[in-house]
């Protein structure tokens, strides 16, 4: 058998051998090792937390959001069952009551402050308690929270394949996971608060829209905060409206920044 015929059944079985390697799992489809592991950290983390917690994060779309979710939970913890968004049966109770009923009078006020200073102009404002499931789905589809969420997703992962990771210890990985979420910053920073935990959801935040007619001139939008509320200088002629007319309102909200969104404190008294 000559040299040609020889090298033609070498490169047959090599061929062969190739062909019949299997292909690493990472490659054929599945998550990588490093992302198996996190989210398996994540479902343990969860599955220690508030029935509630384990239950929307349940509902979070992909291992990022889940992160920063658990971030917010993690640094609640303590203060988890007075800041909770309400059940449906809270929430009508609520509708009706005495509180509710206070807050609609200090809504009118501020309404027709703003209204008497802005002749032409209004403010309307949403009169519904926010579900825990209009936040899930606000938290899985917000464009902020998607670009934070494969931030901390990232560094999450970066934790994992450092030399000093205790990957071999569930309960040392499960805190260095923990700890590196409570003591992680956000970038950006979310304009939507963790579900479950945003004050719309026991009607302590209220979001002021400016209308004329049936116009929205300057809504709750942080893309058009520049153009719509501070070069047009809503922001201004809001909070002296709200600062004018009541005592029970905080803001506004300065973290993320939004010009609109005033904190309801029943228990305020002094002018802000």
């Amino acid at each position: 058998m000559g040299w040609t015929a020889v090298a033609l059944i070498a490169l047959a079985a090599l061929a062969t051998l190739v062909v019949a390697t299997p292909v690493p799992a990472a490659t054929a489809g599945e998550a990588p090792v490093g992302e198996t592991a996190l989210e398996h950290l994540v479902t343990e983390i969860a599955a220690r937390q508030d029935p509630r917690v384990a239950d929307a994060l349940a509902r979070i779309d992909g291992t990022g959001r889940r992160l920063l979710a658990l971030r917010s939970y993690l640094r609640s913890a303590d203060r988890l069952a007075e800041r909770w968004s309400w059940t449906q049966e809270q929430i009508e109770a609520y509708e009706g009551s005495d509180e509710h009923l206070a807050l609609q009078a200090e809504i009118e006020r501020v309404r027709a402050a703003f209204s008497r200073e802005n002749p032409g102009f209004e403010l309307w404002v949403n009169p519904q308690v926010r579900s825990l499931d209009r936040q899930l789905e606000s938290w899985n589809t917000n464009e902020s929270v998607t670009e934070a969420a494969a931030h901390v997703f990232q560094a999450a992962l970066a934790l994992l394949d450092e030399p000093s990771f205790p990957a071999d210890d569930p309960a040392r990985a499960r805190a260095a996971l923990e700890s590196f979420l409570s003591s992680h910053r956000p970038s950006p920073v979310p304009t939507v608060a963790a579900p479950g935990l945003s004050p719309h959801g026991q009607m302590r935040a209220v979001d002021f829209q400016v209308h004329q007619e049936d116009r929205i001139i300057a809504g709750p939008r942080s893309a058009t905060i520049a153009a719509e509320w501070d070069d047009a200088g809503w922001s201004a002629r809001l909070d002296a409206a709200v600062r004018a007319a009541s005592s029970r309102f905080v803001g506004p909200l300065a973290s993320p920044r939004e010009p609109w969104h005033y904190t309801y404190a029943p228990e305020a008294v002094a002018a802000q």
